[in-house]
């Protein structure tokens, strides 16, 4: 899956080069020592993310190669002193760091030249949090639909039975088979594979019959309801 990266700049890199020829030195590496902020605080990248040291290699024309470890203060430059190298065309200096979060990182990385005793070179770190994109799967569903409910006889006397069907389609006949909640004045009378339910009627007066079809979608809404009325007569 395709990563970005969300970068910001937070830090000039001051490298600081001296040449061997000053230095007495005819080495063709050289030694990195930490610059002024040792003794400082992290540098705050975001809140709550810092970033408290920073490791650097350097490679340069016959095989020149030096790295090391350099602190990163609270303050947005970090030195990087290096003594001995030759002078020279084509060197490059590599900076990275990973952040406190563990997810943030800092490059840095840039090209130059040693042509006298003294060389400084500036480059920029550059922070970023990696973001990733997120695969959505879905699935359609089409709901089913409650065509009718049918009452026979609609007035039992009371001990006597009604027949309840409820009649319903689903276009798409998924993802579950049909299931059919019914309830009488508010009470529940269950969930039944079947579309039919026998009524008793226990008491006189109309009674609101309801019936709810379901395909098994996780959404409420994708249910279809409708209402019938049972009139129960005393003998």
């Amino acid at each position: 899956m395709a990563r970005a990266l969300e970068t910001r700049t937070i830090a000039a890199v001051t490298l600081w080069v001296t040449t061997a020829a000053l230095n007495g030195c005819g080495s063709s590496r050289g030694d990195g020592e930490p610059g002024a902020a040792a003794g400082h605080q992290a540098l705050v990248v975001s809140p709550g993310v810092t970033v408290s040291s920073a490791t650097y290699t350097i490679s340069g024309p016959n095989d020149f190669a030096s790295a090391g470890t350099v602190p990163v203060g609270d303050s947005p430059d970090l030195s990087i002193v290096l003594n001995g190298i030759p002078v020279a065309t084509g060197y490059q200096i590599d900076v990275s760091a990973t952040a406190s979060d563990g997810v943030t990182t800092c490059e840095a990385s840039t090209q130059f030249d040693v042509t006298g005793p003294s060389t400084t070179v500036q480059v920029h770190l550059v922070c970023g949090v990696p973001t990733g994109d997120v695969q959505v799967t879905g699935s359609l569903n089409v709901c089913p639909v409650l065509d009718g409910v049918d009452v026979l006889p609609n007035a039992p006397f009371l001990g006597g039975t009604a027949a309840l069907t409820a009649s319903a389609h689903d276009a798409d006949n998924g993802p579950n088979p049909l299931v059919y909640s019914w309830s009488a004045g508010g009470a529940s009378l269950g969930n039944h594979p079947q579309p039919t339910l026998t009524f008793t009627c226990t008491a006189a007066g109309p009674v609101v019959i309801k019936v709810t079809v379901s395909d098994g979608d996780p959404n409420p809404a994708c249910a279809d309801s409708l209402t019938a009325t049972v009139t129960c007569t005393a003998p």
